[in-house]
């Protein structure tokens, strides 16, 4: 479980210098921890909630009218697809624009949505249209196949080997698609 919290840890990176709040460094280790060979989708959904990332990545700056594409970049670069893998930076800056009114209390940690802050128009993301916020922005990335082989192709080279077995990688990652 160590091992994959560190691996996790690396993969959503963040880190404390930026941060400065232990107490959040500690709270994403500990999702994690819980998720660490649990459900993919629920562990993306609560780093990206949470206060180390929305500090770390600026999405807590992420207003209307001044989106903020460090966040949104990432979720499809590092975290999700990979690096120029099926999306452009038209998606990048449509992802942004859904991603604003999420911030965090300070004073508490907690995440909130503020609507007063977010983009409340239709954007167009991955091939599709709609008043899209974060959560939409999940959901429709964790669609792409492209997920499942990047985040197994990770996995291998952590835990199996720095040489690709391609088709292996191939059925795990239906396999991974398969559980949702």
């Amino acid at each position: 479980t160590e091992h994959l919290v560190m691996f996790w840890h690396n993969h959503f990176v963040s880190e404390s210098r930026k941060v400065k709040f232990g107490q959040m460094m500690a709270q994403q280790n500990a999702v994690f921890r819980k998720h660490a060979l649990g459900n993919f989708r629920e562990m993306l959904t609560e780093v990206s909630i949470g206060p180390a990332m929305l500090i770390y990545l600026d999405g807590r700056k992420n207003v209307k009218g001044k989106p903020n594409e460090n966040f949104a970049r990432e979720i499809l670069e590092l975290f999700t697809l990979g690096e120029g893998q099926g999306y452009t930076e038209e998606d990048v800056r449509e992802a942004a624009r859904a991603f604003t009114g999420w911030t965090i209390y300070r004073e508490t940690g907690e995440f909130v949505f503020l609507l007063g802050r977010h983009d409340n128009l239709n954007k167009d993301f991955l091939g599709q249209s709609g008043n899209f916020d974060g959560i939409d922005i999940l959901r429709i990335i964790l669609k792409q196949p492209q997920v499942a082989k990047f985040i197994t192709g990770k996995l291998w080279r952590e835990f199996v080997s720095t040489k690709l077995d391609r088709a292996e990688i191939k059925r795990i990652a239906k396999l991974f698609r398969e559980s949702d």
